[in-house]
Parts: C-alpha cells; sequence; structure tokens
C-alpha cells in the first residue's frame, strides 16, 4: 500500500511539472537538496562504521581459556575461548580472531595454517563472554611433530 502511495504521489508532481513551467524550478531545487540530505546521511554513516573500529583497540580485549579441537571434516578445527573486554565505555560487537596452527619439532616451529574469522559477539564494557567458532582451512593442515596454536585479536568493532 505505502508503494503504490509513493508511486502516485511520484506521478502527481511529474504532472504538476508538466503543467506548471515555474514549479519546475522549485521541484529541481527540491531534489538537488533532497539529494544533498542523502549524500550527507550515506557520508554519516561512512564515518560511523569507521570509528566503530577505533573506539576499542586490541590491548583492550583479553583472550582467555583458548581451546581447540578437530572439527566435522580434517579442514576444520572448532575453537573455543573467552574474550574480556577491558574497555570501560563501549560494547564490542564483534572481533576478528588470528589462529595460527604450528608444526613444532625440536623447539622449531613452522607455520601449516592462518585462518582469521569474524565473530559476532556482544560484550558490554568490563565484562566477558565465552565464544565457540568453526574455522575452516583452504587446505588439510599436516602436523608430523607437536601441533602449537596461537590466538590474536587483529581489529575490534565497537560502539
Amino acid at each position: 500500500m505505502p508503494r503504490v502511495a509513493l508511486f502516485i504521489v511520484i506521478l502527481l508532481i511529474i504532472a504538476v511539472a508538466v503543467y506548471f513551467p515555474k514549479f519546475r524550478r522549485t521541484l529541481g531545487v527540491m531534489f538537488v537538496l533532497v539529494m544533498g540530505a542523502i549524500g550527507v546521511i550515506i557520508w554519516q554513516d561512512t564515518q560511523e562504521q569507521e570509528l566503530e573500529f577505533e573506539r576499542v583497540s586490541v590491548s583492550q580485549a583479553q583472550l582467555s581459556q583458548m581451546q581447540s579441537r578437530p572439527g566435522l571434516n580434517a579442514r576444520s578445527f572448532v575453537l573455543s575461548g573467552r574474550i574480556q573486554n577491558l574497555a570501560k565505555d563501549y560494547t564490542i560487537l564483534s572481533f576478528m580472531l588470528q589462529a595460527t596452527l604450528k608444526d613444532c619439532h625440536d623447539g622449531a616451529c613452522d607455520i601449516v595454517g592462518q585462518e582469521n574469522t569474524m565473530i559476532p559477539l556482544t560484550i558490554p564494557a568490563g565484562q566477558s563472554r565465552d565464544f565457540l567458532v568453526t574455522i575452516p582451512f583452504p587446505v588439510v593442515p599436516v602436523v608430523t611433530g607437536d601441533a602449537a596454536w596461537e590466538y590474536h585479536i587483529k581489529n575490534i568493532r565497537a560502539r
């Protein structure tokens, strides 16, 4: 129903513009103003999205109790852990986790797999949340020695 009403209003505006030439100038000015307002709204939204990644630094979040286990297929692993939001003013909305699988022999480690995954999780200021995520690897990581995992937070989105 609202679409039909909008269509009728647009047809009326076009009809008035055809029959009343003085209205064309007013219509043109209104069109430019509306387009300018839409441009400002889009620009502000873009600025807000950029700020979301700057509000909480990676040093203001802490990972703990990290564990990994094989997933449902040979190319995936299930990671679980807890993340704590140390920021005082902002709520974390999501974070990018980098998981690195290393193959270690006699103290020397080689990276055999490394993937990033975005984890959507709302964590209010000063609180912690548990998470569980499956990370697929593009190829099957082969570990012949001892497997060692490293986890890093790459970026945080917060409001």
